[in-house]
């Protein structure tokens, strides 16, 4: 059920702030590099990021029936924006960048570690 969470976050959060952040890296090289560099995600990022991917999640089920019953592509698209608004403001409104969270995301993909910590504090969460 976890992965399930954090599954859920990560193809909801890439796919809504990808285009925003590649934007954003492609203005910023710098903005990248110190990206890459940040491999110490501290324990209020984590507390940040839980309270954020609940956030999203939410956001996700409120809009998920409206784009399956987009009744055109045009309609799909202006509710997938208002979605990925929402998503950001949400990741903003914890306390983290878009590029911060999904950079947790993308670590958490990628270190057994810290996924596990996120599954406990997410468990943790919905005690």
């Amino acid at each position: 059920m976890q992965k399930t969470i954090i599954a859920l976050a990560t193809v909801f959060a890439l796919g809504s702030t990808a285009a925003m952040a590649q934007q954003q890296q492609a203005q910023d090289p710098m903005a990248q590099q110190q990206q890459q560099q940040t491999k110490e995600i501290s324990e209020g990022m984590l507390v940040k990021f839980v309270t954020a991917m609940e956030d999203v999640q939410s956001v996700t089920e409120k809009y998920r029936d409206q784009f399956q019953e987009a009744e055109n592509q045009e309609e799909a698209r202006e509710i997938q924006q208002s979605a990925q608004e929402e998503m950001i403001a949400a990741v903003e409104d914890a306390g983290l960048t878009p590029q911060e969270y999904n950079m947790i995301i993308q670590q958490a993909q990628n270190d057994e570690e810290l996924r596990a910590r996120l599954e406990e504090m997410t468990g943790e969460e919905n005690s």
